[in-house]
């Protein structure tokens, strides 16, 4: 597969929280190990896979197909345990690309 993943992107942990990354070409200053990335998707909601050794990880493709209804139900689940007490709203969007950098830019950090 020689397409590579478009940013941002969105990476999920088992409990439901979300990271953003804005620009994966500083995926390996931010992401320290490729095992510890449970899911991720990219700008298109393809699920990408975290490759290389500490220090040297980046993402790429694990599909080419779209997963939207995927990333909106992951979404929905971060929003509801984790930013709504912050009130915010999950972005009603249909564009999926749309949708992911709403999502990003919306990111709240504890």
């Amino acid at each position: 597969m020689s397409e590579e993943p478009v940013s941002p992107a969105l990476l999920f942990e088992r409990d439901g929280s979300m990271h953003v990354i804005h620009d994966l070409a500083v995926t390996s200053e931010l992401v320290e190990d490729a095992d510890g990335v449970y899911e991720a998707f990219d700008a298109l909601a393809r699920p990408m896979q975290a490759i290389g050794s500490p220090g040297a990880v980046r993402f790429v493709l694990a599909s080419s197909e779209s997963e939207g209804s995927e990333v909106r139900k992951r979404v929905a689940r971060y929003y509801s345990a984790w930013v709504a007490r912050h009130g915010h709203m999950p972005p009603e969007i249909l564009d999926i690309r749309e949708f992911v950098y709403a999502v990003a830019n919306d990111e709240v950090t504890e």
